[in-house]
């Protein structure tokens, strides 16, 4: 990213780091997902996510100072290389990724040889594989509102929210520095938050700490506006920050619940994929209605609107699916 010089190879660069981000946290969350039980599975959740908040508390700090001290791209630079260092080390340090020892060819034995599938035909197993999860509608329904989670996380949080704190002529009118400064708050009280958060999951149900989430982090998002100082800017950011990390951690934990063993891979990689496609949607469509009304405010409000829709639209299905059930058992 740091060597693009127009926006046709910036966007190649993203599209690859989304190849990579999409296949770091999906074999991630499968291997959590793997060692956890229902009852425990939010609160086995919870560290490797606080992991993941704690890595984005320290890179907006970071990035923002060391992109005012020595540039944009040179923080680029730095950044990927650190990334190559730190494949090198697990790949030679972790066991499962350490290099085969190596074998004579007269010692192989090709007989149990198994042929790799060439990646289209990969893909397509996938595909063919998700029909029958989105056959149930509590995986749809799921897969909708985390797709709808991300588009407006990716809409506000991602796109709109450091124009707005940047603005020179706006109310805050912050450096690089204090955007990175806002963004690692954000990330210590995810952090902070995530164990608590798993915690409620798992006692009063996934299902109940998205829709409480949802509405929060909508609620948060349609304050953002209307805040005057720093102070009101860092309680909106703080309840925000609470309900995307339980947007964040409950859809996870819960289509892990619903799912058998077997299809747990690739539910969770549907989950992720309807998360990508709401993030290039999110920042497009929101940034989008930014420049044709002029004003990012409205924007902002839409991105609230959108949310709070889809929380609505989430507890109403999840209320009719449970009066259904009770209904059936009743019978």
């Amino acid at each position: 990213i740091g060597l693009a010089s127009c926006m046709e190879q910036l966007v190649l660069c993203r599209l690859i780091t989304g190849f990579g981000v999409a296949a770091l946290s999906t074999a991630s969350t499968m291997m959590i997902a793997d060692i956890s039980t229902p009852l425990n599975r939010a609160s086995t959740f919870a560290p490797i996510m606080s992991g993941f908040a704690a890595g984005t508390a320290l890179g907006p700090a970071i990035g923002g100072i060391a992109a005012d001290a020595i540039g944009i791209e040179e923080t680029f630079m730095l950044v990927g290389g650190s990334y190559f260092a730190l494949v090198a080390i697990n790949h030679f340090l972790i066991q499962e990724t350490k290099p085969d020892e190596f074998i004579f060819p007269w010692e192989l034995s090709y007989e149990n040889e198994k042929k790799e599938k060439p990646f289209f035909s990969s893909v397509k197993d996938a595909i063919s594989q998700w029909k029958p999860l989105l056959d149930d509608k509590q995986v749809r329904n799921l897969v909708v509102m985390s797709g709808l989670y991300s588009m407006t996380l990716a809409g506000t949080q991602m796109t709109l929210l450091p124009i707005v704190l940047t603005d020179p002529s706006g109310t805050f009118g912050m450096s690089a520095t204090s955007i990175g400064q806002v963004y690692m708050g954000m990330s210590i009280a995810s952090v902070v938050s995530n164990p608590s958060v798993a915690l409620v999951a798992d006692k009063v149900g996934k299902s109940r700490v998205i829709i409480g989430g949802g509405t929060l982090m909508s609620l948060s998002i349609a304050s953002m506006p209307f805040c005057s100082n720093i102070s009101q800017l860092a309680a909106v950011m703080g309840c925000w920050t609470l309900g995307s990390t339980a947007l964040s951690t409950a859809p996870v934990a819960h289509i892990s619940d619903i799912v058998t063993p077997k299809q747990r891979a690739q539910a969770i990689a549907l989950l992720r994929t309807s998360g990508d496609i709401g993030f290039f949607a999110g920042a497009t469509s929101l940034g989008l209605v930014a420049d044709i009304t002029g004003n990012i405010d409205i924007a902002m409000q839409s991105g609230a609107g959108l949310l709070l829709s889809a929380t609505s639209w989430y507890a109403m299905r999840q209320f009719i699916a449970r009066k259904t059930n009770a209904e059936q058992l009743g019978h």
